[in-house]
């Protein structure tokens, strides 16, 4: 009896090794989680139409005084009887040699005012000199000043000021253009000198005429192409928008004073 027993435990001791490597079936596998859904892009938010759209930078702030940009082309362009001069300015300050022959030449465009306001004009470049109006190339944060364009409606902007005869032309909006215009620069400057020098000419603003027109320039395309949302931007200045009714006609941008498509 002892001698089995001893048999028995040799026997045991043999197997059990081998028992402890034999290999376990695997069950099935661990269920994996669901892969997390993409997450949607976010929307870009539509930009305020008045706002300065993003783009080059520029100068904010200039010494607050100009000086005459020299190099006329000495001639008058148009034909018409009420014959205006005006001089070039940029405000000390702010480097932008393009100005002045680009103004020259917009103004120049038969599609402006010597097209349609028996006008001709004509640029000279004394400083001494008393010019039917001034063109002023300016920065945002002079054009704010209370005495100049201001910033009640609180959007970078060109303006004309009577007592001065003087176009002020906001740097910001030469350089970044406005949202009506799509990134356009060329139209909208255009548009900005046909449109300032429409005040220096005696012209006020007005609306759009019917939806899906072209946009008159002396509309504050600047500001945005929408009756109904001009008329509420100039809350700030009731009298800049007399002559528009907010009757939700949009029209489409358009820089010149003659042109229609």
């Amino acid at each position: 009896m002892v001698i089995l027993l001893a048999l028995v435990l040799s026997i045991a001791l043999f197997v059990a090794p081998f028992a402890l490597e034999t290999p376990v079936a695997p069950g099935p596998p661990a269920p994996q989680p669901s892969p997390a859904p993409a997450s949607s892009q976010p929307i870009a938010p539509t930009p305020e139409p008045a706002a300065l759209p993003d783009g080059a930078p520029f100068t904010p702030t200039g010494a607050g005084a100009w000086h005459v940009v020299p190099g006329v082309s000495g001639s008058a362009a148009g034909t018409g009887t009420r014959q205006l001069t005006y001089t070039v300015e940029i405000e000390d300050g702010v480097d932008f040699p393009s100005f002045a022959p680009e103004v020259e030449t917009i103004l120049a465009d038969p599609r402006g005012w010597i097209g349609s306001d028996d006008v001709s004009l004509r640029r000279i470049d004394d400083p001494g000199a008393s010019p039917s109006f001034r063109i002023s190339l300016t920065s945002p944060a002079t054009s704010r000043r209370p005495d100049l364009c201001g910033f009640e409606i609180p959007y970078d902007s060109s303006c004309y000021l009577t007592r001065d005869h003087r176009v002020v032309v906001n740097l910001a909006r030469w350089v970044r253009g406005a949202h009506s215009f799509e990134g356009d620069l060329l139209a909208y400057h255009r548009y900005a000198v046909n449109h300032e020098v429409g005040h220096a000419l005696g012209h006020g603003h007005v609306g759009c005429p019917a939806a899906g027109a072209v946009a008159p320039v002396m509309m504050q395309q600047t500001f945005g192409l929408s009756n109904s949302y001009v008329v509420d931007l100039n809350r700030a200045e009731p009298g800049a928008a007399v002559n528009v009714r907010p009757d939700g006609a949009v029209c489409r941008p358009n820089p010149w004073v003659t042109m229609t498509r």
